[in-house]
């Protein structure tokens, strides 16, 4: 019988689910071992949300990580560069 894992390989989506759980009334060792348990992550995400312990910073009260706030602008000003 094969499981049903959530996958979760963009840090955005990742965040999303987080702030979901947090509102669920889930804490940081409910949230850590849930993820680990029904979801497939990215290496990038796992890294950078679950080694580096970053899931425990993310807050229902933000829409968006500060880190993926920087990403989008420097993404943004890449492929839409202000015209003078």
């Amino acid at each position: 019988m094969e499981e049903y894992l959530i996958e979760l390989y963009d840090r955005f989506s990742f965040d999303n689910f987080v702030r979901l759980l947090l509102k669920e009334g889930f804490d940081s060792e409910d949230i850590f071992n849930f993820i680990v348990n029904n979801c497939k992550l990215s290496t990038l995400v796992f890294q950078e949300r679950i080694e580096n312990e970053y899931y425990k910073q993310i807050s229902i009260d933000e829409t968006m990580s500060d880190d993926l706030k920087e990403l989008r602008q420097d993404l943004f000003y890449k492929y839409f560069p202000r015209k003078n």
